[in-house]
């Protein structure tokens, strides 16, 4: 039986990355020996079989020719990380965030080559401003490109219908919206939002917004904004607003000055100041935050950092109030990611390649430039579901 040399560090990197232990490895690869082989394998002792080593390519999400590498390769994240997180800090970022950004630059590498060769012109307004521009300026703008009404919300019954109208607006604008919570079509792959919530490619041709949908729909609106001050800025990255600690609200707008500008635009986009004054009561109390945030359709964490910003709470009415916002908008991450189950797979097949995108591919197969192959290739999907999708 021909055994493949593979590097026992590499295969341990590749595990560790995965964050799984030696006894999961073991059993979903099927190995009878259980963890005691792979430990083996680890340090050098014994070596897989060429299908055994295939098998823990694909368990461990590495291409197979990693695995006999002289050493664990560098990984890097092709954009800029603004993630406000000690691990972002380290560069460190999962297998998963690195296949659903790698995809969703896939998608916009093919959308832009279309665009161009079609002759359109770039979109006037990705990187029209700089971080040095006012935010407001920034969140005017967005606002009238994408012809949003004042509040974003004015039309919106529930976060859902908000959630749609945000999208749907970015959409006829040309942005590609993405929204999933998992790695392609793989449901068993969840993405973390404690890891990220978006990100954003800011191609002048084929910008792309990207929505982790395990997090809350209340979340999604507010990385929705913040990301679309990404592509005004023209700035590439992924990001995790209001990811922060209680002890950090100062950190809000900080510590970085792109993020802080994003979370500014996104604020007053979806909160304009001069609205929440208006509607603002004092004595402030919990119930009239929520009415505010149920006005808004955001979230009531977003109401009371706006509060707080525009002078509207005392610093320590705040801390409180803060506090107890994060640990219930923690908790509601939780029941919903536990809660939610595969729903209808063509629902979610749309939202996760987004409408623009999906148009676009359904264009080109019927005028003869993209494959049937090479379409399902890019919506992550087999032959059978792109027939079933064409004809619905």
């Amino acid at each position: 039986m021909n055994q493949a040399k593979i590097n026992p560090s590499v295969l341990r990197w590749a595990r560790v990355r995965m964050k799984l232990s030696e006894a999961e490895v073991a059993r979903k690869i099927g190995l009878k020996e259980g963890i005691e082989r792979l430990r083996k394998w680890e340090t050098g002792e014994e070596f897989p079989t060429f299908h055994q080593a295939q098998e823990l390519a694909r368990v461990l999400h590495v291409p197979f020719g990693y695995l006999f590498l002289s050493e664990p390769p560098q990984t890097t994240l092709p954009i800029a990380d603004f993630r406000m997180l000690p691990k972002a800090q380290k560069g460190e970022f999962s297998p998963d965030l690195e296949e659903v950004l790698n995809d969703a630059r896939r998608k916009s590498d093919w959308l832009r080559e279309r665009r161009m060769e079609a002759g359109q012109s770039p979109l006037p307004f990705i990187g029209r401003f700089s971080i040095h521009t006012h935010p407001k300026t920034i969140s005017d703008d967005i606002r009238a490109v994408l012809h949003l009404p004042v509040p974003t919300a004015r039309n919106a019954k529930t976060w859902e219908e908000h959630l749609r109208i945000l999208v749907q607006h970015a959409e006829q604008a040309g942005i590609i919206v993405l929204q999933s919570g998992c790695v392609g079509s793989n449901t068993h792959r969840k993405l973390s939002v404690e890891e990220f919530r978006g990100f954003a490619l800011a191609d002048p041709y084929a910008p792309l917004v990207f929505l982790n949908a395990r997090d809350s729909i209340k979340g999604r609106i507010f990385t929705l904004a913040h990301e679309l001050a990404h592509l005004w800025t023209g700035t590439s990255g992924v990001s995790n607003p209001l990811a922060i600690s209680p002890e950090r609200y100062e950190g809000f707008f900080g510590p970085n000055d792109l993020e802080r500008l994003c979370n500014q635009v996104a604020a007053e986009l979806l909160v304009p100041e001069q609205l929440l004054v208006s509607r603002w009561r004092n004595p402030w109390t919990e119930e009239s935050v929520q009415e505010l945030a149920k006005e808004f359709r955001v979230s009531t964490l977003v109401i009371l950092i706006r509060g707080y910003e525009t002078g509207l709470i005392p610093a320590r009415e705040f801390r409180a109030a803060y506090e107890e916002a994060v640990r219930h908008m923690q908790e509601r991450i939780r029941e919903e990611s536990s809660n939610a189950g595969g729903g209808d797979f063509y629902r979610t097949f749309y939202t996760r390649n987004g409408r623009i995108l999906l148009d676009e591919v359904t264009q080109a197969i019927r005028e003869g430039s993209l494959l049937y192959r090479e379409a399902a290739s890019l919506l992550n999907i087999n032959l059978k579901t792109l027939a079933n999708v064409l004809r619905g």
